[in-house]
């Protein structure tokens, strides 16, 4: 009854969006930061119909919010879905993005499809991450699992779908991410490191994007710059990565007990 309850809901709220696009639109991101957004509404709307205790009017929000969410990351996420080596899923892929404002005028059977077809893509994109070659384009292959992983939450969600098989799924997805795209930092001696009373040390990062460079530097025993921990390195080095998103997933996922 509650999973029905649920269906019906999402489908009357999500026509309701389309028909008033300026509800509830979030404010702007670019880049990451945008697709990051997809990511925690979706996530948070799960919690949330977890607890059993949301009201008709706190879905309405949330899911307000997704498909706003959604529409301010489309471009950013078919663009790293081109980036991604041609591959039969990648076109369904974006086909699935694209169709996201056309979910309020399917039915009950048609939204539970459309969930599964999404689920199914993004562990198609999951299966070949570790696979391509790049750095480069494995970070494009993560925007995009990051992406499609949290529109079939969504999805799953909306269509009253249990997620006990698919979230597993998920954090594995996430960690593969976090595991190969994870900054890692060697110092080595400044070249100010002559004076006495400057210590200087420099950080190379190694990223998807190439490398990044860091500094610590102290006179006379006062930090100018730094100093820097072993974490603010990393989220440093990966800032505007998929492993960013993937590394926060996880600890979402953490926070929630799941």
């Amino acid at each position: 009854m509650r999973a029905r309850l649920l269906r019906g809901v999402a489908v009357v709220v999500l026509a309701v969006v389309v028909a008033l696009p300026g509800t509830a639109t979030p404010v702007r991101a670019t880049g990451a930061d945008s697709i990051k957004k997809v990511g925690e509404i979706a996530f948070n709307l799960f919690l949330e119909a977890r607890s059993g205790n949301l009201t008709e009017q706190q879905i309405i929000q949330a899911l307000q919010q997704f498909v706003a969410v959604v529409g301010e990351a489309q471009n950013e996420i078919l663009t790293h879905l081109d980036a991604v080596a041609a591959a039969p899923w990648v076109g369904a892929a974006q086909h699935a993005i694209l169709e996201i404002p056309s979910l309020p005028h399917l039915g009950e059977d048609p939204l539970q499809d459309y969930a599964l077809e999404v689920a199914l893509h993004a562990r198609q994109a999951k299966s070949v991450f570790n696979a391509v070659q790049s750095d480069s384009e494995a970070d494009h292959l993560g925007f995009a699992i990051y992406s499609l992983y949290a529109v079939g939450l969504e999805a799953r969600v909306a269509a009253g779908i249990g997620t006990s098989t698919y979230l597993p799924d998920y954090r594995a997805a996430m960690q593969a991410i976090v595991n190969r795209l994870e900054p890692r930092c060697v110092p080595s001696e400044g070249d100010m490191d002559w004076h006495p009373s400057i210590y200087h040390v420099v950080y190379t990062c190694s990223t998807p994007r190439g490398p990044r460079t860091f500094q610590d530097y102290q006179v006379d025993g006062d930090w100018r710059e730094g100093p820097w921990t072993e974490a603010t390195l990393k989220t440093a080095a990966g800032a505007g990565t998929s492993w960013v998103l993937a590394r926060d997933t996880l600890q979402r996922m953490n926070d929630g007990g799941m």
